[in-house]
């Protein structure tokens, strides 16, 4: 019988196991405690402003802060009693060891690297009060052992013991202990360290046990006898077996109130990476399993075929519970001998009476087709279900059902199937969503291990439908020869841009092996992010359900691919190719990245103006110099010409040049042929326009795309030590980026390094450190990023993406 009070999250015997979750926090907290590196050990002017406002606090606060910088201990010596108390528990007693033991000792390295004494480091760990240390030992130690130990506990214990963290980051620097920037780069070392003990030893889950579920089934009124766990499992959510006292067989799903995959990272990685993009992370579990029993309940009213639901609710521990019939047997367990054209043609029907009523299913697969007693099938598990769905999704839902009785039946009994119920012109529909980007994980998995490929489904569908096959879109390979192209036109640019602005070359040379390889390491490492916020923008752009992992590595392939294309031309072809494998048309795909284009120059123009209208440092403004270099002999004039100059060369080439100028004439009748279909499609794309939240995404990439690209500017600037105002790196990486995305080359090559030589010089760069820092960010941001796109491209491919 389960205590009132939950203590630990799972049961003693759960199965422990290393989640992504854990390598996305160790990165975090390397790249943060690398970038609080560069200001350590303080204090920054932020510093100074934190303790000062702490310092201002009434007299109370005095004790106050003792109190909980004290408790820091009391709580980590608390957990090792709890977990030492229960028998079947102490083995978590090793995690708080090991993960006690990684901070310690990282915590005093990391200290003596930014120049902390190993016996102060100490010192602060056992002693409160100044001098103030970096970093703060106590918190780097505290935090290890509180995330370590945050799986295996309840939720009500995991929020004690973060408020209690927060209030002694703030007593630490209350007392002088540590600055603000060493508190928080003990707390980034406490979270690597206890990512580090996950992935070693592993975490459980916070599944519920069966008692607990038997208990939490008598809750809502339903006695059974018994409760095991189902062997097919979803992400997010515990399914179990139950009986009842009459043998009628039940499905429990049971959203846990201490499971792990509801905690914040956890649910937003497991939802950017299986349940689409649009994940109800804002939803409760309860407004889950409320919102599969309604759109159950509808099905039912509406004559569709569904497992009935028979209560949901909570239960007193918090849980979200739904049980529902199980009686039948999932489709991909039958034989295909039991199966006759009957059975498959009912299937049929089903999923077109849910589609009639509006609803799309979601999630169809085998195990969410159930073939009841009287050999009849119904639909399971409408969790995923959508209410007022688009024809897309009804779509995908067809593609998904088709691919799923092949599967059992085979390709060609499938399809046949499918013309009797839906007839040639339903089925032709379906034809582009027969993509492995439609497909869950397991189909796809499934569709490789069969005796029959995707593209064998086609040709029996385009048999049977009697029409072409649709075309995918064409992608320009990068090759030897085109790289080689671009080396020289970056080299030839260069040169003609050193000379303009009346630079010897040495003296580019010299400042470059001067640099801070630190700062330019960390602009590195800064620039992948880019990619990350603009997949954000990508999926905000698209109504289709898009996983988030394949957009984020479309966003690196598009770097890849601008080393031979113009940035819009290669992010354009790319992403045509990339949603026609989720079944859009061409023209459809072309709009999508219309929409994200135009969020992106909003953004910029809206920047531009901000920063211009609002009177914050711009071109105007003149920076601040930490090196002996002598004033800018500024030639921004000559070098806003080149760029000018070189945009306009590009077009006499082609003007002079026979074969340019042909392939140029035979672009333009395809060009109207294609603006003529957007316009068409465009209608359906800008209906994105219509939902905030997509606004919100959109927007929100981009915004964070160009202040992450201005960081990097900086800190590229930084490497040669000068020093500038965000809003002036702002406005010159956004100007720049605007003017340069329009030109007719590859990644705005010369261009781009014309407009940021000139746009530092603007600010009282000196011009040696202007090129130099301009070469240093597109060599961060555009030459070397091709490197991992080329990864990108090919993980693409491999999983017929692109």
């Amino acid at each position: 019988m389960p205590h009132a009070f939950r203590i630990f999250s799972s049961a003693v015997d759960a199965r422990r196991v290393r989640r992504p979750t854990d390598v996305v926090l160790l990165i975090l907290a390397l790249l943060s405690i690398i970038g609080l590196a560069f200001a350590a050990p303080g204090p920054t002017a932020l510093d100074s402003s934190v303790t000062a406002v702490l310092g201002s606090l009434p007299g109370v606060a005095g004790w106050l802060w003792e109190l909980s910088y004290g408790l820091l201990v009391v709580w980590a010596a608390a957990l090792a009693i709890i977990v030492l108390a229960h028998r079947g528990h102490r083995r978590i007693f090793g995690d708080l060891v090991l993960a006690a033991a990684l901070a310690l000792g990282s915590a005093v390295l990391a200290g003596w690297v930014a120049g902390t004494s190993v016996s102060d480091s100490i010192r602060a760990l056992l002693t409160p009060g100044p001098p103030a240390v970096y970093l703060e030992t106590r918190i780097a130690l505290v935090t290890a052992i509180v995330v370590v130990a945050s799986p295996h506990l309840s939720r009500p214990l995991r929020y004690v013991g973060r408020g209690i963290l927060a209030m002694g980051a703030a007593a630490s620097v209350a007392l002088g202990v540590a600055l603000p920037i060493g508190a928080v780069a003990g707390f980034v070392i406490g979270v690597g360290c206890a990512a580090i003990a996950h992935l070693i030893l592993g975490s459980p889950g916070g599944r519920p046990s069966a008692a607990q579920v038997t208990v939490a089934l008598g809750d809502l009124g339903v006695e059974v006898t018994q409760v095991v766990e189902s062997l097919h499992q979803v992400t997010g959510v515990a399914m179990f077996d139950a009986s009842t006292p009459s043998g009628e067989q039940l499905l429990v799903k049971v959203y846990g109130k201490d499971a792990w995959d509801g905690q914040l990272l956890t649910s937003t990685w497991t939802a950017l990476q299986t349940r689409g993009e649009t994940p109800r992370l804002g939803t409760s579990a309860l407004a889950r399993v409320e919102h599969e029993a309604v759109v159950t309940l509808l099905a039912e009213r509406g004559g569709v075929p569904v497992l009935p639901v028979l209560a949901v609710g909570r239960s007193a521990e918090g849980d979200a519970v739904l049980v529902s019939q199980a009686t039948g047997t999932a489709l991909r367990q039958l034989d295909p001998d039991q199966l006759d054209d009957a059975v498959l043609a009912s299937a049929w029907r089903a999923l077109a009476g849910l589609h009639d009523l509006g609803i799309s299913h979601g999630s169809v697969d085998g195990d969410r087709i159930i073939v009841r007693a009287d050999n009849t099938p119904a639909l399971a598990d409408l969790a995923e279900a959508q209410l007022a769905a688009d024809t897309d999704a009804q779509l995908t839902d067809r593609a998904r059902l088709l691919v799923t009785l092949a599967l059992v039946v085979g390709h060609e009994r499938a399809v046949a199937s499918a013309g009797a119920v839906i007839g040639a012109e339903g089925l032709a529909a379906v034809l582009p969503f027969l993509q492995p980007a439609v497909l869950d994980r397991s189909t796809r998995r499934a569709v490789r291990q069969g005796d029959w490929s995707l593209d064998d489904l086609s040709a029996a569908a385009v048999s049977v439908a009697g029409v072409e096959p649709p075309e995918l879109q064409k992608i320009q390979r990068v090759t030897v020869r085109s790289t080689l192209t671009v080396v020289l036109i970056a080299v030839l640019a260069y040169y003609i841009i050193s000379k303009l602005a009346n630079v010897d070359f040495a003296s580019i040379v010299d400042e470059l092996s001067s640099a801070n390889f630190w700062w330019l390491l960390a602009a590195l490492l800064v620039s992948p992010m880019v990619q990350v916020s603009l997949s954000f923008s990508t999926l905000g752009a698209a109504m289709a359900a898009l996983r988030y992992w394949p957009v984020l590595m479309l966003q690196y392939a598009i770097q890849f691919t601008a080393l031979v294309l113009p940035a819009s031309a290669a992010r354009v072809a790319l992403e045509i190719r990339f949603f026609q494998r989720y079944g859009l048309a061409a023209a459809a795909a072309v709009s999508i990245g219309v929409v994200d284009s135009v969020s992106g120059f909003t953004v910029q123009i809206a920047l531009i103006l901000i920063i211009v209208l609002s009177g914050l440092p711009g071109l105007t403004s003149t920076t601040t110099s930490t090196t002996t270099s002598s004033s800018s002999d500024s030639s921004t004039p000559s070098l806003i010409l080149v760029a000018i100059a070189i945009a306009v060369l590009g077009a006499v080439i082609t003007a002079v040049v026979p074969k340019l100028r042909n392939r140029a004439r035979e672009t333009i009748p395809r060009i109207r042929a294609a603006l003529r279909d957007q316009a068409v499609a465009a209608r359906g794309a800008l209906t994105v326009l219509r939902h905030p939240a997509k606004v919100g995404q959109m927007l929100g990439g981009n915004l964070g795309a160009q202040l992450l690209q201005a960081i990097i500017l900086g800190l590229c600037l930084a490497a040669f030590g000068e020093t500038a105002y965000l809003s002036q790196l702002i406005l010159i990486n956004t100007a720049v980026s605007l003017f340069a995305g329009m030109m007719p080359v590859p990644g705005g090559m010369g261009v781009a390094e014309a407009g940021y030589t000139a746009g530092l010089q603007a600010i009282g760069v000196p011009s040696a450190i202007a090129i130099s820092t301009a070469i240093a960010f597109r060599l961060v941001t555009f030459y070397l990023p091709p490197l991992w796109g080329a990864f990108a491209m090919r993980w693409l491919r491999r999983h017929s993406y692109v």
